[in-house]
């Protein structure tokens, strides 16, 4: 296209050159009626075209999300369980028993009877009995155990469910269409033949 328009303007211009040259030699012998050339000057022809242009470029941009926590409710122990010891003391009683303190036997026996004479004889003597009282173990002593059962609380804590971590994000470049004003045809000189 450039091609054929430079064509165009060279011609324009030899045949410019070559209407001055006869207008020249015209004006010399004097021009009269169809044989006078008029020069036309036509005026440069502009148009818009769009076109995208990038008013922004890309770019790499690195964002911190902070770590993120959650609270967690765990069940702790904080007295385990115990026996407790109960001691019991051994249970006495007293008892009285008959018990016989001398047996049964003989003894000499002298008296004086009615006439004033020593008389001597056996006499029988039973068997002497008495009471005694004495301590005894009803119950022993024993030892019972009581449990306690272990208590426990509750106890909240905070822990970490995700790490901080840096995140990279590709921003792309920005572009707009814009118009810009180009030459369509460039202005050119001819001569015209003139009409009078």
């Amino acid at each position: 296209m450039m091609g054929s328009r430079s064509s165009r303007l060279l011609a324009a211009s030899i045949f410019t050159t070559a209407m001055l040259a006869g207008m020249g030699a015209a004006q010399a012998g004097g021009c009269r009626g169809s044989a006078c050339y008029n020069l036309v000057t036509s005026p440069p022809v502009y148009g818009s075209i769009d076109e995208t242009v990038q008013v922004r470029p890309g770019r790499t941009q690195h964002r911190v999300v902070p770590a993120e926590y959650e609270t967690v409710t765990d069940t702790v122990m904080i007295a385990p369980e115990r026996r407790i010891p109960h001691y019991r003391s051994p249970v006495y009683e007293t008892v009285t028993e008959k018990v016989m303190i001398s047996g049964p036997g003989r003894r000499w026996d002298v008296s004086r009877d009615a006439y004033g004479n020593m008389v001597g004889c056996w006499v029988e003597v039973p068997a002497q009995y008495g009471y005694r009282s004495r301590r005894v173990e009803v119950s022993p002593a024993s030892v019972d155990y009581q449990t306690v059962p272990a208590v426990y609380t509750q106890r909240q804590r905070k822990v970490m469910v995700r790490p901080t971590e840096v995140v990279r994000e590709e921003i792309p470049a920005v572009y707009e269409t814009r118009q810009r004003q180009v030459l369509v045809s460039p202005g050119a000189q001819y001569w015209s033949r003139a009409r009078y």
